[in-house]
């Protein structure tokens, strides 16, 4: 008998061009945030701290700066950020990319180029990291700052500390200093769960269950926040308001363990903007239509119809920031710079 042999077919994902479209309109405005809102606050003498700053993404964004301090609390991403440092200050471009993969996380190279972020730290005067949390009072010998970029941080951590961090961040920062925040935000407050980083199958969950979860290791899953912008701001003006306890009775703090601060608002909001909306490519939805779109193309009395090209998602996410109700309604990603007072 003759041996039989599979037939291969090349499998085309009939909604990749949608996921294509998304992703190129996620980096247009991702860009167009930047400079909208942060990069004319990274002068050549600025004094910078990124708060939380993970595998140090930013960091080649924030070179331009006189000095830059990262603060990462967990270890493996601290060493992760340690190496992005030291490939900046060698100028090694080739690394740089290859961090970017994923799949280079995984191999024999990555390990061994931790292992030497660990037994040779990054010694510069340009860029510093300290592996400590984003609140700790030891951060304070590396400012006075400019500018605190706390980037997609405060949807995953407990009330207590985000008002310890702004404590910690009015503390740092220079008279009349930026503060900006990248947060999850929706129109009210609610909560989901992950089982997994960037796994978008989201399970809706209470806030005390938001809480566990942030008492908990990283076995109990990722719990993600999302923050009306009026909750945002009552935090940057009065971090330990009483009305906070009616919302969050479990994790509640009264007053700052370690700062002091004045009675009168701690920051102003200055400017802010929507951004990044999740997409739909479910099979019983027209190819091509957006999860909130629909809703805000009838809202701007507009056509409701699918996305079918990059240019549409700009202009109507361009159209939400026109509009304070719909700015605060729709997208799931909010930028807010704030000053000190």
């Amino acid at each position: 008998m003759a041996k039989i042999t599979a037939t291969v077919y090349d499998t085309i994902d009939p909604y990749q061009w949608v996921t294509d479209i998304a992703h190129q309109a996620w980096k247009a405005r991702d860009q167009e945030v930047w400079v909208n809102n942060i990069q004319d606050l990274i002068t050549p003498d600025a004094v910078i701290l990124d708060a939380g700053c993970g595998l140090g993404r930013l960091l080649p964004r924030f070179w331009p700066a006189k000095k830059i301090v990262l603060v990462e609390p967990d270890r493996r991403r601290f060493l992760h950020a340690s190496v992005v440092a030291q490939c900046l200050l060698n100028d090694d471009q080739e690394l740089l990319e290859k961090l970017k993969d994923d799949d280079f996380w995984q191999t024999d190279e990555y390990e061994s180029l931790l292992e030497a972020a660990h037994t040779s730290p990054v010694n510069s005067e340009k860029v510093h990291l300290i592996n400590d949390v984003m609140q700790s009072p030891d951060i304070a010998q590396y400012g006075l700052f400019d500018l605190i970029v706390c980037s997609h941080i405060f949807e995953h951590i407990s009330l207590d500390i985000i008002q310890e961090s702004i404590a910690a961040f009015y503390n740092f920062l220079k008279p009349n200093g930026s503060l900006v925040i990248f947060a999850c935000k929706s129109p009210i407050l609610y909560h989901v769960r992950l089982t997994k980083e960037f796994d978008h199958q989201n399970l809706l969950i209470t806030r005390s269950e938001f809480a566990e979860i942030c008492q908990g290791s990283p076995a109990t899953g990722l719990g993600i926040r999302y923050i009306p912008f009026e909750l945002l701001q009552t935090l940057l003006n009065h971090p330990f308001n009483p009305t906070l306890k009616e919302i969050f009775p479990e994790e509640f703090k009264s007053k700052s363990e370690y700062y002091q601060l004045p009675i009168t608002p701690l920051f102003t909001i200055k400017q802010w903007e929507a951004y990044h909306s999740e997409f739909y490519t479910h099979k019983t939805m027209a190819v091509g239509t957006y999860i909130e779109y629909p809703q805000i193309q009838a809202r701007l009395y507009r056509p409701i119809k699918p996305i079918e090209s990059v240019e549409e998602i700009l202009e109507l996410e361009h159209l939400v920031n026109e509009n304070d109700t719909l700015k605060k309604m729709h997208l799931i990603d909010m930028v807010v710079v704030a000053q000190k007072q």
